[in-house]
Protein backbone atom coordinates (compact mmCIF):
# COMPACT_ATOMS: atom_id res chain seq x y z
CA UNK A 1 0.00 0.00 0.00
CA UNK A 2 1.10 3.78 -0.54
CA UNK A 3 -0.39 4.80 2.37
CA UNK A 4 2.84 6.14 3.97
CA UNK A 5 3.91 7.30 0.59
CA UNK A 6 3.29 11.03 -0.64
CA UNK A 7 3.67 12.45 -4.40
CA UNK A 8 4.61 11.47 -6.62
CA UNK A 9 3.33 8.16 -6.21
CA UNK A 10 4.88 4.97 -8.09
CA UNK A 11 3.01 1.87 -8.71
CA UNK A 12 2.66 -1.04 -6.48
CA UNK A 13 4.00 -4.07 -8.45
CA UNK A 14 1.73 -7.13 -8.03
CA UNK A 15 3.31 -9.56 -5.09
CA UNK A 16 2.18 -12.55 -7.54
CA UNK A 17 2.58 -13.44 -11.29
CA UNK A 18 -0.29 -11.55 -13.67
CA UNK A 19 -1.55 -15.84 -14.30
CA UNK A 20 -1.04 -16.68 -10.54
CA UNK A 21 -4.71 -16.16 -10.19
CA UNK A 22 -6.03 -18.45 -13.32
CA UNK A 23 -8.25 -20.08 -13.31
CA UNK A 24 -9.90 -17.91 -11.01
CA UNK A 25 -8.72 -14.82 -12.19
CA UNK A 26 -7.00 -14.70 -15.48
CA UNK A 27 -3.63 -13.65 -16.88
CA UNK A 28 -5.78 -10.93 -19.16
CA UNK A 29 -8.00 -9.68 -16.65
CA UNK A 30 -5.12 -9.24 -14.54
CA UNK A 31 -2.70 -7.86 -17.04
CA UNK A 32 -5.75 -5.05 -17.75
CA UNK A 33 -6.49 -4.72 -14.31
CA UNK A 34 -2.92 -3.68 -13.21
CA UNK A 35 -1.49 -2.56 -15.89
CA UNK A 36 -4.48 -0.35 -17.32
CA UNK A 37 -6.69 0.43 -15.15
CA UNK A 38 -4.59 0.75 -11.68
CA UNK A 39 -2.00 2.31 -13.74
CA UNK A 40 -4.23 4.88 -15.25
CA UNK A 41 -5.56 6.40 -11.84
CA UNK A 42 -1.99 6.46 -10.53
CA UNK A 43 -1.30 8.80 -13.28
CA UNK A 44 -3.82 10.87 -12.79
CA UNK A 45 -3.77 11.50 -9.22
CA UNK A 46 0.12 12.40 -9.70
CA UNK A 47 -1.23 14.73 -12.76
CA UNK A 48 -3.67 15.86 -10.18
CA UNK A 49 -1.17 17.06 -7.43
CA UNK A 50 1.49 18.38 -10.18
CA UNK A 51 0.01 21.71 -9.48
CA UNK A 52 -1.26 21.51 -6.01
CA UNK A 53 2.33 21.72 -3.94
CA UNK A 54 -0.32 21.44 -0.46
CA UNK A 55 -1.28 18.60 -1.02
CA UNK A 56 1.99 17.12 -2.41
CA UNK A 57 2.67 16.52 1.37
CA UNK A 58 -1.14 15.16 2.33
CA UNK A 59 -0.61 10.88 2.64
CA UNK A 60 -2.85 8.93 0.54
CA UNK A 61 -5.15 8.11 3.02
CA UNK A 62 -6.42 11.37 3.50
CA UNK A 63 -6.22 12.21 -0.08
CA UNK A 64 -9.27 9.83 -0.48
CA UNK A 65 -11.27 12.26 1.57
CA UNK A 66 -10.54 15.51 -0.23
CA UNK A 67 -12.86 17.83 -1.43
CA UNK A 68 -11.37 17.97 -4.86
CA UNK A 69 -13.31 15.40 -6.97
CA UNK A 70 -9.95 14.89 -9.24
CA UNK A 71 -8.26 14.08 -6.47
CA UNK A 72 -10.06 12.21 -4.58
CA UNK A 73 -11.16 10.15 -6.74
CA UNK A 74 -8.25 9.08 -8.27
CA UNK A 75 -6.93 9.00 -4.84
CA UNK A 76 -9.48 5.98 -4.28
CA UNK A 77 -8.30 4.89 -7.34
CA UNK A 78 -4.75 3.99 -6.11
CA UNK A 79 -5.70 3.17 -2.75
CA UNK A 80 -8.50 0.81 -3.24
CA UNK A 81 -6.53 -1.25 -5.79
CA UNK A 82 -3.55 -1.58 -4.30
CA UNK A 83 -5.59 -3.16 -1.00
CA UNK A 84 -7.85 -5.22 -3.75
CA UNK A 85 -4.71 -6.84 -5.20
CA UNK A 86 -2.73 -7.63 -1.88
CA UNK A 87 -6.69 -8.82 -1.11
CA UNK A 88 -5.79 -12.14 -3.61
CA UNK A 89 -3.03 -14.49 -3.08
CA UNK A 90 -2.23 -17.92 -5.59
CA UNK A 91 -1.43 -19.41 -2.10
CA UNK A 92 -4.80 -19.30 -0.25
CA UNK A 93 -4.61 -21.45 2.87
CA UNK A 94 -7.71 -19.84 4.44
CA UNK A 95 -7.99 -18.13 7.87
CA UNK A 96 -5.66 -19.13 11.12
CA UNK A 97 -7.59 -20.39 13.80
CA UNK A 98 -7.36 -17.03 15.27
CA UNK A 99 -9.02 -15.62 12.38
CA UNK A 100 -10.80 -18.19 12.26
CA UNK A 101 -12.59 -17.85 15.73
CA UNK A 102 -13.40 -13.85 15.13
CA UNK A 103 -14.79 -14.85 11.83
CA UNK A 104 -17.23 -17.31 13.85
CA UNK A 105 -17.33 -14.49 16.32
CA UNK A 106 -18.71 -12.23 14.71
CA UNK A 107 -20.46 -14.06 11.38
CA UNK A 108 -20.87 -17.45 12.50
CA UNK A 109 -18.56 -19.47 10.33
CA UNK A 110 -16.66 -18.86 7.48
CA UNK A 111 -18.99 -20.04 5.35
CA UNK A 112 -21.91 -17.55 6.32
CA UNK A 113 -18.89 -14.85 5.76
CA UNK A 114 -18.37 -16.15 2.50
CA UNK A 115 -21.78 -16.01 1.37
CA UNK A 116 -22.40 -12.52 3.03
CA UNK A 117 -19.68 -11.37 0.75
CA UNK A 118 -20.96 -12.60 -2.23
CA UNK A 119 -24.47 -11.60 -1.73
CA UNK A 120 -23.35 -7.72 -0.66
CA UNK A 121 -21.25 -8.14 -3.85
CA UNK A 122 -24.52 -9.24 -5.77
CA UNK A 123 -26.31 -6.66 -3.93
CA UNK A 124 -24.42 -3.44 -4.73
CA UNK A 125 -25.81 -1.37 -7.52
CA UNK A 126 -23.56 -0.19 -10.42
CA UNK A 127 -19.82 -0.22 -9.69
CA UNK A 128 -17.94 0.22 -6.43
CA UNK A 129 -16.06 -2.38 -3.99
CA UNK A 130 -17.12 -4.78 -0.57
CA UNK A 131 -15.28 -4.04 2.51
CA UNK A 132 -14.27 -6.36 5.33
CA UNK A 133 -13.20 -4.05 8.09
CA UNK A 134 -12.72 -3.74 11.68
CA UNK A 135 -14.06 -1.56 14.02
CA UNK A 136 -12.48 0.22 16.99
CA UNK A 137 -14.59 -2.61 19.45
CA UNK A 138 -12.92 -5.34 17.27
CA UNK A 139 -16.03 -5.82 15.57
CA UNK A 140 -15.53 -7.63 11.68
CA UNK A 141 -18.20 -5.91 9.66
CA UNK A 142 -19.06 -5.91 5.89
CA UNK A 143 -19.24 -2.66 3.88
CA UNK A 144 -19.80 -1.38 0.28
CA UNK A 145 -18.71 2.18 -1.37
CA UNK A 146 -19.70 3.22 -4.60
CA UNK A 147 -17.11 3.74 -7.31
CA UNK A 148 -13.72 4.57 -5.91
CA UNK A 149 -14.96 5.69 -2.64
CA UNK A 150 -13.26 4.26 0.61
CA UNK A 151 -14.90 3.70 3.78
CA UNK A 152 -14.21 5.73 6.99
CA UNK A 153 -10.43 5.26 7.33
CA UNK A 154 -10.63 7.07 10.35
CA UNK A 155 -13.34 4.30 12.35
CA UNK A 156 -12.33 1.26 10.49
CA UNK A 157 -9.62 -0.84 9.75
CA UNK A 158 -9.83 -2.09 6.76
CA UNK A 159 -8.69 -5.49 6.35
CA UNK A 160 -10.04 -6.74 2.39
CA UNK A 161 -11.78 -5.24 -0.65
CA UNK A 162 -12.98 -7.00 -3.53
CA UNK A 163 -13.46 -5.18 -6.68
CA UNK A 164 -17.24 -5.41 -7.89
CA UNK A 165 -16.70 -2.78 -10.84
CA UNK A 166 -17.00 -4.69 -14.25
CA UNK A 167 -13.09 -4.53 -15.60
CA UNK A 168 -12.77 -6.88 -12.43
CA UNK A 169 -14.76 -9.15 -14.22
CA UNK A 170 -16.06 -9.08 -17.74
CA UNK A 171 -13.55 -10.13 -20.09
CA UNK A 172 -13.40 -13.56 -18.15
CA UNK A 173 -17.02 -13.54 -17.37
CA UNK A 174 -18.97 -11.12 -18.98
CA UNK A 175 -21.84 -10.33 -16.77
CA UNK A 176 -21.65 -13.01 -14.38
CA UNK A 177 -20.36 -11.35 -11.57
CA UNK A 178 -21.97 -13.80 -8.96
CA UNK A 179 -19.42 -16.56 -10.56
CA UNK A 180 -16.70 -13.87 -10.08
CA UNK A 181 -18.06 -13.29 -6.77
CA UNK A 182 -17.30 -16.57 -5.92
CA UNK A 183 -14.06 -17.29 -8.10
CA UNK A 184 -12.75 -14.29 -5.50
CA UNK A 185 -13.52 -16.04 -2.63
CA UNK A 186 -10.85 -18.84 -3.40
CA UNK A 187 -8.20 -16.70 -3.65
CA UNK A 188 -8.50 -14.52 -0.96
CA UNK A 189 -5.52 -13.76 1.27
CA UNK A 190 -6.08 -14.32 5.03
CA UNK A 191 -2.92 -13.66 5.77
CA UNK A 192 -2.95 -10.10 4.75
CA UNK A 193 -6.06 -9.58 6.23
CA UNK A 194 -4.78 -11.06 9.60
CA UNK A 195 -1.89 -9.24 9.56
CA UNK A 196 -3.66 -5.73 8.78
CA UNK A 197 -6.30 -6.82 11.88
CA UNK A 198 -2.89 -7.53 14.20
CA UNK A 199 -1.88 -3.41 12.97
Amino acid sequence: MNCDKYYPYTAVPLPYALGALDPHISEYTMYFHHEKHYMTYLEKLNAALKDSPLMQNVPLECLTKMDCADIRVNAGGVYNHELYFASLSPNCKGPSNHMKEKIKECFGSQEELENKLVQTGMGLVGSGWVWLAMTREKHLVILTTCNQDTIDLDRLAPLLIIDVWEHAYYLDRQNRREEYLKAVMKCLNWANAESLMKE
